[in-house]
Formats: structure tokens, C-alpha cells, sequence
């Protein structure tokens, strides 16, 4: 959970740890984590609400250690490669969770470290890949950007580094060309196709270079651990095992993948969530059953106070316990409920 005021110097997350929390008697304990300076922000929302860009809990699979990190100037690092960068920079905190206590805290301005896509690998590895280095130049009327990539492997708490691979990716951009003669057409198309074709080869190259070491570390691709580290990714990794959900199922406002269970047999996912009901609106979080896309749970949750006087906020999981998936959902950041999954 994510404590935010704007009058403060410096960003706090109040991290809260609940064990027990499938039995009658959970226990909470919490600790407060300094994430950086509380000063820039990404982007605005209607009514004035603002968030940051890439920020992130990373536990590995193992539950032994949870990295928080805040790394505001991600963007103006990897996607402005055509003007001057700006020095990427984060904050890294490195969380012991058995014992609950914070191992290191650490401001980073090196690029591939404070804007990378960063995780864990399946076998519990952390790792970090992304843009080390770029140049632009135009040559012939078209943008050629260069981008040198890495990918690496990190040590807890120490983060010693270690090169899995690194690769060279080149683009090319042609201004936008309206042809005058059929010849000229030709000629456009012929140096587009080239150029798909020249960026798939880089991408194969990529693959090849990099597959060899990521193999030990539980990855198959440069495109696993993009599903495994990256928004983007991870959308398109819940894609694939939620084909079979039928749309009729997911309402006439449709669904928003909340989580998979760990054993890919179940998907949460956040639907209908203006539906009027006598007393105001409520949302349904949805189990769907991953080998035949049925639903088997629909939990009804209120969208408003009774009153409509506020907005009920809530986060939902699937957990296992004791050989059992639950529904696990946070209303307000405060109050846990739980929902065995039949």
C-alpha cells in the first residue's frame, strides 16, 4: 500500500505484511519504506489525482526478499532516444521478508538499473534488461536510432552484476512519402519491406545471442522475459491462457485481467463495474476456470459508500493455501477478505 501526501519532501510506502491471513487470527506488520523524492510525476487524471511511472514491488518466487522500487525518469530515458537524455535515476529498497526489515536502500542513476525492465526469473534469479546506451543521427533524409541492450543478473543485497548477453538493435525512420509515379510507389514499398525484414533479422540475432544464457535462469526468449517483466508483457502472457473465456461472460462494460493463480489453473479478472443495484453500484470480480473458460465465481463488491458519499476502492489476487485458492481482496486499503475458490 502506497502512502502518498504532497506536502511531503519525500514519497513513504506503507508496506503492510499479513501471515496467517487464511485463519481466524492474522497478524499485521508494517513497515515504511522511503521511496525517493516526492516531486515529479508522470501523468495527471481526471479530477486532479496524479501517479508515477514505474513503480514497483518485486518479490522473488521463493517469498524471501521484496525490492521496491520508484524510478521517475524511466520514460524520458528509453523513449526520447532522438533528443538529449535525461539521466534515468531510482530508488531501490531491498526488503528482507522473513525477518520483515529493510537490507539496503540505494539511489541509482545508472540507466540500465534505474530504467531497465527489472524482475525475478523463475528460478527465483534478479535480473534486469533494457537500454544501456543510444544515438541518433539522420542520413538521407531517414532517423537512424541505435540502441545497445543488456541483459543482466543482479545479487541480493550486494547487486554485483553479471552479462547474460548484449545486443545492438538498429531502426530506421522514413519521413512520411506520397508517391508520384507507380515506379516511385515501388520504390517506397521495396525500402519498407527491407526495413521489416532488416529488424526482424536484428531480433532473431538477438534471440541467439541471449538464449544460451537464459536458459539456466528458467527463460526461453528475450520475449519470456518481456512477458515476465514488462506491463505490456505480462498483458499479452494473460492473453494467452484467457482465449478460452467467453465474451458474453465478462459483461457488456467487459473485464480487466486481474491475476493468474500460480498453478494456471484460475483467472480473476475485474468486471461489470457500473452496474446499479438498489443501494448504488457494485463491481464483480469474476473466477474463471482457465481449461474450459467457465465461470465459477462471481463476487458482487460495492462500488460506493452507501450512500454514494465516496468511492470504495479495492485490489484483488488468487493465493493458495493449504492446498486451497482463495480470492484475496483489499477494500480500502485496510480491511483483507478472503473468498475460498470451490
Amino acid at each position: 500500500m502506497l502512502s502518498k501526501q504532497d506536502e511531503q519532501p519525500k514519497q513513504v510506502w506503507s508496506l503492510l505484511r499479513i501471515t496467517g491471513w487464511d485463519t481466524p487470527n492474522p497478524r499485521e506488520d508494517k513497515l515504511d519504506v522511503n521511496v525517493g523524492a516526492n516531486e515529479e510525476y508522470y501523468a495527471q487524471l481526471n479530477g486532479g489525482a496524479r501517479y508515477d511511472r514505474n513503480d514497483q514491488l518485486l518479490m522473488d518466487p521463493g517469498g524471501n526478499y521484496l525490492v521496491v522500487r520508484l524510478s521517475p525518469d524511466e520514460e524520458s530515458w528509453d523513449l526520447n532516444s532522438n533528443e538529449p537524455a535525461k539521466p534515468a535515476r531510482s530508488v531501490l529498497n531491498i526488503i528482507d521478508l522473513h525477518g520483515f526489515k529493510l537490507l539496503r536502500r540505494i539511489e541509482i542513476t545508472d540507466p540500465l538499473l534505474a530504467a531497465g525492465s527489472m524482475g525475478f526469473s523463475p528460478k527465483g534469479v534478479f535480473m534486469v534488461s533494457g537500454l544501456l546506451e543510444h544515438s541518433s543521427a539522420t542520413t538521407g533524409g531517414a532517423v537512424i536510432r541505435t540502441g545497445q541492450y543488456a541483459v543482466e543478473t543482479l545479487t541480493i543485497p550486494g547487486l554485483e552484476r553479471q552479462t547474460v548477453c548484449r545486443y545492438t538493435m538498429v531502426t530506421k525512420t522514413y519521413p512520411a512519402q506520397q508517391p508520384s509515379t507507380p515506379e516511385e510507389g515501388k520504390r517506397i514499398d521495396k525500402q519498407n519491406n527491407e526495413e521489416i525484414e532488416r529488424e526482424q533479422y536484428q531480433k532473431q540475432a538477438a534471440e541467439a545471442a541471449c538464449r544460451p544464457g537464459l536458459a539456466p535462469l528458467g527463460f526461453s526468449s528475450l520475449d519470456d522475459v518481456r512477458k515476465a517483466f514488462t506491463f505490456w508483457g505480462r498483458l499479452d502472457y494473460n492473453a494467452e491462457y484467457t482465449l478460452r473465456i467467453p465474451a458474453y461472460a465478462t459483461g457488456p462494460w467487459g473485464c480487466s485481467i486481474e491475476n493468474l493463480s500460480r498453478d494456471l489453473q484460475y483467472a480473476l479478472e475485474d468486471c461489470d463495474q457500473g452496474r446499479v443495484v438498489v443501494f448504488g453500484r457494485y463491481r464483480a470480480f469474476r473466477v474463471f476456470r482457465l481449461a474450459d473458460g467457465k465461470q465459477i465465481m462471481d463476487l458482487k463488491v460495492p462500488r460506493s459508500t452507501l450512500f454514494g458519499e465516496r468511492r470504495v476502492m479495492f485490489s484483488g489476487v488468487l493465493a493458495a493455501s493449504r492446498g486451497a485458492t482463495y480470492v484475496v481482496l483489499l477494500r480500502d486499503g485496510a480491511k483483507l477478505e478472503g473468498y475460498r475458490v470451490p
